[in-house]
């Protein structure tokens, strides 16, 4: 990172979690939780489960949304994009818990909205997995095109740069992409070699314009301006940390427990201090998502 952005990164980090409340969204298993953050406060304030979801096919029911693995609020926080490694992907809303749209994906692991009514797809190591799909919201099940992607963890659209980013298991990638086209193409415009053991995990953009990004071994800040991967101190080196997202005010992690899941998650200031750790009984948690 700049030094600027270092910086402005730094006295962020000095507050500590928000007195005004932030959702946070945690998912595992065919769940979606939604917690209130305030001060020292953390509430359960809203639930999904897909076996509930009655809108859906039971093939999405009681299969392919059977081990959720992301949960990313869109929108405006007005629904949330969800994708399981049992093969589905689901935008729902955050009002009505009504699906918007969805789509069968072998591990699919990770997903974005993209500008015109778009979505990215990143699916793992499977069959027909290992691919970056892009779909229309207007037409469930239908994927319009796939680019390869090895083990593809992450797919984040980033607004400013106008390029969607993707992790796979050794690289992060851009894509430019134009919704006015008359067929849409994810085109790659730049790649960057994960540092350490690699075997990408996550990938979540941070308030002052990059990303963090996880690997097997640890978490690092990404700054694409300058290609660089600076080791996040408190979890590096780590092992299978499946998560960490960021809001101006607190950060919040997930490092696996029982194999690839979790009992809970950790909150902690943007310094990384004051940690504090808050059970998900009932469910196998494997991330966590700020409304940002």
């Amino acid at each position: 990172m700049t030094s600027k952005m270092l910086m402005a990164l730094a006295g962020m980090m000095a507050h500590g979690p928000a007195a005004a409340s932030e959702r946070l969204y945690a998912c595992g298993d065919d769940q979606i939780r939604e917690y209130r953050v305030s001060g020292e406060s953390v509430v359960e304030t809203w639930r999904w489960s897909a076996a509930a979801a009655e809108d859906l096919p039971a093939a999405y029911r009681t299969k392919l949304l059977a081990h959720i693995d992301d949960c990313k609020p869109v929108d405006g926080g007005r629904a949330i994009l969800v994708t399981a490694s049992t093969g589905g992907v689901v935008l729902v809303d955050r009002a009505t818990g009504k699906v918007r749209f969805r789509a069968t994906a072998p591990m699919a692991h990770s997903a974005d909205l993209l500008p015109g009514g778009y979505a990215a797809v990143a699916l793992s190591i499977h069959p027909r997995g290992d691919r970056l799909e892009l779909y229309r919201l207007s037409q469930s099940e239908t994927p319009l095109l796939t680019l390869p992607l090895p083990s593809g963890h992450g797919a984040v659209w980033d607004a400013r740069r106008k390029r969607l980013f993707a992790l796979s298991h050794d690289m992060v990638q851009a894509f430019s992409f134009d919704p006015r086209a008359a067929t849409p193409q994810l085109v790659e415009t730049q790649r960057w070699t994960l540092p350490g053991r690699r075997d990408g995990h996550d990938l979540s953009p941070t308030p002052d314009g990059g990303y963090v990004v996880t690997t097997d071994d640890g978490a690092w800040t990404f700054d694409p301006a300058r290609g660089r991967f600076t080791p996040i101190a408190a979890l590096n080196p780590k092992l299978k940390v499946k998560s960490v997202s960021v809001s101006a005010r607190a950060t919040a992690w997930v490092q696996a427990e029982e194999s690839w899941w979790a009992h809970g998650f950790t909150v902690a200031n943007r310094a990384m201090a004051a940690p504090r750790r808050i059970e998900t009984p009932g469910m196998r948690l494997y991330k966590v998502r700020w409304l940002r």
